[in-house]
């Protein structure tokens, strides 16, 4: 839901609306490959200064998020249907409507359920991470960055129409039973063990499950394609073309970035600062991507998590000092599911190091706890923080814009107030004389 503001700019804009579009196998740094679902701005930018970076919003998603089709396939991920990708996307084009969206899809999805980074960082086989000082985490987001550039803007014209015509059927049914059901802890007979990449079973019936080689490195790591779902709507403008009013202006390796994970994605954003880390203190001297890094202006953290009993938050001081002198802003989203959580009880000490530390050297962070009056706190709950990081997102917006325009309506009257009282000179000192 956008602001009134917002939306009747859009109107004025003449923008019209269009789905995800879904990119396959984008190369990254050296072999890596990841899919990739866009989406263009919803409103176009009222900003005639065509020197001035435009805006992506690149975003890691958690375990079970996956597209919509792969979700319904799964008999334990489609209850939670309604927060595939391709939802998340218009999630996030809602609450940055000037913003490009770029959500990334894991290399690899275990068991239809465990999202992995491989491409982004070193994890065992259902992607809890292993965390080195460098990965190329950063070398791969940007070649990433630039390719999509490059095959948003080769496509023809007709095939790009095409792809935005089609919005995917994202909001299938979903059995409300199945909203409540822990997928994550259903899988509890699934222990992983980090420091062996393979898994041990609790119970006999985890030996016919798939297992990966512990030696397969992102290099080699399959990317399957995602199949463009049939449309349930499209939508068909006077003039097509209008479709493609963003695409002279793409230039996404150039662009400011607002980087996001939900939940396990989170493990990204913790390399990316471990990578800040290493480029800023280890090779100083190497200043090959600190153009990037100077375009990273926002991070949020939207509800972090994973199913290691450690390292899901950043505590080390050196690695928060390096990520507070680069003067990135941190919005820290969380829930009850994660942080109130007494079976996992580092989550919240950990994630109390992390902001704490943060605010005491002063960072630009802010912190928002999302509950109810509900003692429920579920999957769904979890969920349910990338809705109501939107609403916050937008009200927080709406307010800044009337407080700029009180400001700005205050300014006038001010002016006339100054005008209208008399200075202190010859008028004043002679009816002070005839008192």
């Amino acid at each position: 839901m956008m602001n009134n503001s917002e939306s009747s700019h859009s109107s004025n804009s003449n923008v019209p609306n269009s789905g995800p579009i879904r990119l396959n196998a984008i190369k990254g740094y050296s072999n890596r490959q990841n899919n990739i679902i866009f989406c263009p701005p919803l409103i176009r930018s009222t900003n005639n200064n065509q020197d001035e970076p435009a805006h992506a919003v690149v975003y890691f998603g958690g375990d079970v998020q996956d597209t919509p089709e792969m979700m319904e396939e799964n008999r334990d991920t489609k209850g939670y249907i309604k927060f595939n990708l391709d939802n998340t996307a218009s999630i996030l084009r809602e609450a940055f409507p000037r913003s490009f969206i770029v959500v990334v899809r894991p290399v690899r999805m275990e068991f239809t359920t465990f999202s992995c980074f491989d491409n982004f960082v070193r994890g065992n086989n259902v992607g809890i991470p292993d965390h080195t000082p460098m990965h190329y985490a950063l070398q791969h987001l940007e070649e990433l960055l630039i390719n999509i550039t490059k095959k948003l803007k080769s496509m023809s014209d007709n095939e790009l129409i095409q792809k935005l015509q089609t919005i995917p059927n994202s909001q299938a049914n979903v059995d409300s039973e199945d909203m409540h059901i822990d997928i994550l802890q259903v899988h509890d007979n699934v222990t992983p063990d980090a420091d062996q990449m393979s898994f041990s079973c609790k119970e006999d019936s985890c030996n016919s499950l798939p297992t990966i080689a512990s030696d397969l490195t992102p290099d080699f790591i399959p990317t399957p394609d995602l199949q463009t779902p049939p449309p349930t709507s499209t939508t068909a403008p006077s003039n097509p073309l209008d479709l493609l009013w963003w695409r002279d202006s793409i230039n996404l390796d150039k662009a400011n970035l607002t980087l996001m994970g939900f939940s396990k994605g989170c493990v990204v954003l913790n390399q990316f600062i471990y990578e800040f880390h290493y480029m800023k203190t280890l090779t100083p001297d190497d200043s090959s991507m600190m153009k990037l890094v100077s375009r990273i202006k926002e991070m949020y953290y939207l509800d972090g998590g994973h199913a290691g009993g450690k390292n899901t938050w950043i505590t080390a001081r050196s690695l928060l000092e390096t990520l507070c002198r680069l003067g990135v802003a941190i919005n820290v989203h969380v829930t009850p599911y994660q942080v109130q959580d007494d079976h996992r009880p580092w989550l919240r000490k950990e994630e109390k190091v992390f902001t704490d530390l943060l605010k005491r050297l002063g960072c630009n962070i802010t912190r928002t706890l999302h509950s109810n009056d509900s003692t429920i706190s579920n999957l769904f709950t979890h969920f349910e923080v990338l809705e109501n990081f939107k609403k916050y997102h937008l009200l927080k917006k709406e307010q800044i814009t009337t407080d700029e325009k009180e400001q700005n309506n205050q300014q006038p009257l001010q002016q006339q107030i100054i005008q209208k009282t008399p200075s202190i000179g010859s008028a004043d000192l002679s009816s002070n004389s005839t008192t």
